[in-house]
């Protein structure tokens, strides 16, 4: 067929190269150019001091908290007095709480270490 149409066997070996070739390249360029795609950085909202204050209030007051840690997004509080915590007001929060114990584990979503650190100043100030 390609001899009716003038092209000879070296000039198609030659063209299924180079068709082969720039299809690589177009899909070099797309595979690299979805890797590139990143997902747009969520511009995170300073944390609000009156959430901090219902958070402390919430889990009855600063004499109420013995010990803090934190796992990633999971803040463990371990309480004095389990009866003292207003499970409404952590709720209102729309933050999830678990019960073991006299442990709490509170999932916080955004500022984790930062609410870790108010509630350890709130214990130090207590004292």
């Amino acid at each position: 067929m390609w001899n009716l149409l003038g092209i000879n066997e070296d000039l198609h070996l030659i063209l299924n190269i180079l068709a082969v070739s720039i299809l690589l390249i177009i899909l070099l360029f797309v595979i690299l150019g979805i890797k590139k795609r990143k997902a747009p950085k969520v511009k995170q909202i300073p944390i609000d001091t009156l959430y901090l204050e219902n958070l402390a209030l919430a889990l009855g007051s600063s004499q109420n908290m013995k010990s803090l840690s934190s796992e990633h997004q999971r803040l463990k509080i371990i309480v004095n007095d389990i009866k003292k915590v207003d499970s409404k007001k952590l709720s209102e929060l729309s933050i999830p709480t678990f019960l073991k114990g006299k442990e709490l584990t509170l999932l916080i979503k955004n500022h984790t270490k930062e609410v870790l650190s108010y509630l350890n100043d709130k214990i130090r100030e207590g004292n």
